[in-house]
């Protein structure tokens, strides 16, 4: 993972919030109008950016899977690929998360875009006749999201854009409406070979197959699992540095913390629910027996949570299913003089620019769990003593509840007598999680100088669970916690995690109680007015 910067025809300081998405390597190149920055966080392999061949200059955040053994990372991979079949059939072929900025030095050529699900984040601010892309927004001018439509060409005065197939009214709106200066047009259509959508209603579920049909279901996402899992070589080294970090971090008064490193290589962001539970598992299949895997779950205002409860409950399940490996639940609490300084300080510069209460909410609740120090479960008594996961890679479930089902304005669109618009929020949810959830997410977890992944939005497993039946993935005439994401539900208790089978959903702002905390009435969508941008 990489912090990534661009400024063309302008001059614009990078963030310094970009140091801490990339601690192991930083580096810059200026190329006539362009100046190109990376800030590296060494995931998989070690390497340096900006990257040179052939007078093509790239930067690079995400991770590619299935490079050959011969690259020693994935961005030297990516620029061979560009420089022998170009950008647009590279752009149209990359499975994995991306946020990609190349410059073409013979062409005077500037490209940029987001992978499919738009899972990193790129920003983009205009000054004078010209723009800066970066990973996170700096304090200076106004900063818009680079919608994951479509990969963006500038050359001189003009702007073409080769939109994702489904996308493309997205992308001539964002073109027509951000780059008013240039002259526009629309390229071919890239096809990024994810399957649509199955809109076939079937009057009941098929039982003759749905044994075989969970089974194919648990490979696609057990291999998911396996690739993200494959790709991170070793754990965080543990030093003064980080020791440092956290003390200026730790935003309570509190003196005299002793630190222990966890020893973790990976860690599952996690609630005790359906999803995450469930890649717990699976990255116990993944990884060597003798590592730790970290568990970190988040709870606001020192209070036993309803995300505390069923943390502790599945980890049960966990060790009694998989009893081999040392699970490291860390509970990470917050007091709200914390939090209130830490979203000050760190946080709303980092959700920005998304400025509702809802994003308030979750990404102070994400940046807590993703910072990964707490006390782990039987030191509990020692609150000075805090264990600090050193997993480079956190999993994350985002994904499952868009794929498969399982928000409640599902249910309602059930409830209102219509399966077709159950599959039109579905396919809603899916085309717009970029949008509302992944780059912000990003911007968040980086700050701890972590990569986060998501399995259940691999274009793999996304195009196989697409073409299966809704009846495979909702019955809502069963109660809650039966009825929604129904396939996943069946995996979960064939693995024997019988706590988080039957779970409700519960939103990480009710789970963790960050919504309680400062006892305000705000609805999600509200304008948050705790945000004060720095």
């Amino acid at each position: 993972m990489c912090g990534i910067h661009c400024t063309y025809r302008c001059t614009r300081n990078p963030s310094k919030r970009l140091l801490n998405r990339g601690p192991d390597h930083q580096g810059s190149v200026t190329c006539g109008p362009v100046t190109l920055s990376s800030y590296v966080l060494h995931v998989q392999g070690t390497g340096k950016q900006p990257l040179q061949k052939s007078g093509n200059h790239l930067v690079f955040n995400g991770q590619l899977f299935g490079i050959p053994n011969s690259y020693t990372n994935d961005t030297s991979y990516l620029l061979d690929q560009i420089c022998e079949k170009g950008p647009v059939d590279v752009a149209a072929s990359c499975r994995g998360p991306a946020a990609v900025i190349l410059y073409q030095e013979d062409q005077n050529t500037l490209w940029f875009w987001r992978d499919y699900f738009g899972r990193r984040s790129l920003l983009i601010s205009f000054s004078g006749d010209g723009f800066v892309l970066s990973s996170v927004a700096g304090s200076e001018g106004e900063w818009k999201e680079v919608p994951a439509c479509g990969l963006f060409r500038v050359t001189k005065e003009s702007l073409e854009c080769y939109p994702y197939s489904d996308r493309a009214t997205i992308a001539e709106t964002f073109c027509r409406e951000s780059f008013k200066d240039f002259d526009f047009r629309m390229g071919r259509d890239l096809n990024m070979g994810v399957c649509g959508l199955n809109l076939t209603v079937s009057p009941t579920l098929d039982l003759d197959n749905w044994n075989e049909t969970i089974e194919q279901f648990h490979d696609h996402l057990l291999k998911s699992v396996q690739k993200r899992n494959d790709c991170c070589s070793s754990p965080l080294q543990f030093n003064e540095e980080i020791e440092n970090r956290y003390a200026e971090r730790h935003c309570d008064s509190d003196t005299g913390i002793v630190m222990e490193p966890s020893g973790a290589r990976v860690a599952v962001l996690f609630s005790g629910g359906l999803d995450c539970t469930v890649l717990a598992y699976l990255l116990d299949i993944s990884a060597p027996k003798d590592e730790p895997i970290d568990l970190l779950n988040v709870s606001f205002g020192n209070t036993l949570t309803p995300d505390r409860i069923s943390a502790r409950g599945s980890l049960e399940d966990l060790q009694r299913v998989c009893p081999d490996r040392q699970w490291n639940l860390i509970e990470i609490d917050v007091s709200k003089n914390e939090l209130q300084k830490a979203r000050e300080k760190h946080i709303t510069g980092l959700v920005y620019p998304h400025s509702t209460v809802l994003d308030d909410s979750i990404g102070c609740a994400l940046w807590f769990a993703a910072r990964g120090a707490g006390t782990s479960t039987p030191s509990r008594e020692n609150h000075h003593h805090v264990l600090y996961s050193t997993a480079r890679l956190l999993f994350s479930g985002i994904g499952a509840d868009e794929l498969l089902g399982g928000y409640s304005r599902h249910r309602s669109a059930w409830e209102r007598g219509s399966w077709e618009g159950v599959l039109s929020e579905i396919s809603l949810d899916i085309n717009r999680i970029s949008e509302r959830n992944l780059g912000r997410d990003n911007r968040v977890v980086g700050d701890h100088g972590r990569d986060s992944v998501a399995p259940f939005l691999d274009e793999d497993f996304v195009s196989f669970v697409n073409q299966l039946p809704i009846q495979n993935k909702v019955d809502f005439t069963k109660e809650r916690g039966v009825g929604e994401k129904l396939i996943l539900r069946k995996l979960a208790a064939s693995y024997g995690l019988n706590s988080c089978s039957i779970l409700p959903k519960r939103a990480i702002q009710f789970g963790s109680r960050i919504a309680k905390l400062e006892g305000k009435k705000e609805k999600g969508g509200d304008k948050c007015t705790r945000f004060i941008r720095t």
